[in-house]
């Protein structure tokens, strides 16, 4: 079994409240890094200094850049991950805290399966102060069985269509997918992206259990949708009749959902040497993001868009590319 080395790739804005115990947990692996790499936004809270004093006493190679001016957030992640000179690459945020096996756990998955490219696991939730929430992220994320199973049977790709379940802070990948991946876009948040990406080129897998202690507070640039899970059928309607309410939300969510599915689509068509079956999955969904978009924007017709949305779900459209298929199918024909 081929020994891989294993690198991480911090990214840091105004971190200085919890970066030092972000730090000292990822030189505590039972397994060690071999190369961090520590890209910084312009912070203005000390965290640029503390980290050239935290650099030349860290027991491991340590690159810093410091961007002038800012890059924000998706630019300045693949600065970093990119300079990361191993073979896995470990994200990692500024403001959580690593378990000290998380290499060691992770880095063995890859090791025995090669044709993973990518590994996600859970991560215990923690506030802002570090309390325990008493919850994990794939718990507050309601990943199902079924979406467990198709990750096993690697078929990740099926469900990323839906909806992502990956978190940057809890995964690591192969370095090689950056060739396919970069530029990373826009429109999609760099965790989604590589596990599209990852899972067009091979497999993803799940592991089921916590490496990282996740901080959930107001400062969070991609967060967890606290509470959701925990609803009842009248909080659900409640939260479902103010959706309706909202203005222009309906097209904005669709509008979104197309530049995301275009970008991906171009992408993946630009590589012949990509699954034709992951292209065809790919155009139709850009095509359903098509028609949901004329939905929105021909005039109102309630019959004619009845009869659209009927003819998607029949399709399987809904069920296929839909994260909600009921309440988005719901609220196509609405029109709200």
């Amino acid at each position: 079994m081929t020994s891989l080395t294993c690198g991480a790739a911090v990214i840091t804005f105004n971190g200085m409240k919890h970066l030092p115990q972000q730090l000292d947990s990822i030189v505590a692996q039972t397994r060690a890094v071999q190369h961090i790499v520590i890209s910084d936004d312009n912070s203005t809270d000390g965290t640029w200094e503390y980290l050239e004093n935290w650099a030349k006493d860290a027991p491991v190679r340590v690159t810093l850049v410091r961007n002038q001016p800012q890059l924000g957030l998706i630019a300045n992640y693949e600065q970093a991950v990119s300079m990361v000179e191993a073979d896995i690459v470990f994200s990692s945020d500024q403001d959580d805290v690593w378990l000290p096996n998380k290499v060691e756990l992770v880095a063995a998955v890859f090791e025995r399966h090669p044709d993973v490219q990518l590994v996600h696991t859970d991560a215990d939730l923690i506030d802002g102060s570090g309390k325990e929430l008493g919850t994990t992220l794939l718990t507050e994320l309601m990943v199902s069985d079924r979406e467990r199973l198709a990750v096993r049977e690697g078929k990740a790709y099926e469900v990323y269509f839906r909806r992502n379940l990956v978190t940057g802070a809890a995964a690591a990948f192969r370095k090689t997918i950056l060739e396919l991946a970069r530029p990373l876009p826009k429109v999609l948040y760099h965790d989604a992206w590589l596990a599209f990406i990852a899972s067009a080129v091979g497999k993803v897998h799940l592991l089921d259990v916590p490496t990282i202690r996740y901080r959930v507070h107001g400062s969070n640039t991609v967060g967890v949708e606290m509470g959701k899970r925990k609803q009842n059928m009248l909080e659900k309607a409640r939260s479902f009749y103010w959706a309706l309410n909202g203005k222009n939300e309906l097209a904005k969510n669709i509008n979104h959902a197309l530049s995301r599915r275009t970008v991906l689509y171009e992408r993946l068509s630009s590589h012949p040497e990509l699954s034709p079956h992951y292209k065809a999955m790919a155009s139709e969904a850009l095509q359903f993001a098509q028609r949901r978009q004329a939905l929105v924007t021909t005039p109102h017709n309630p019959v004619g868009r009845t009869i659209e949305v009927l003819r998607n779900a029949a399709r399987g459209h809904y069920r296929k590319y839909s994260a909600a298929p009921w309440s988005e199918s719901l609220r196509d024909i609405l029109n709200r």
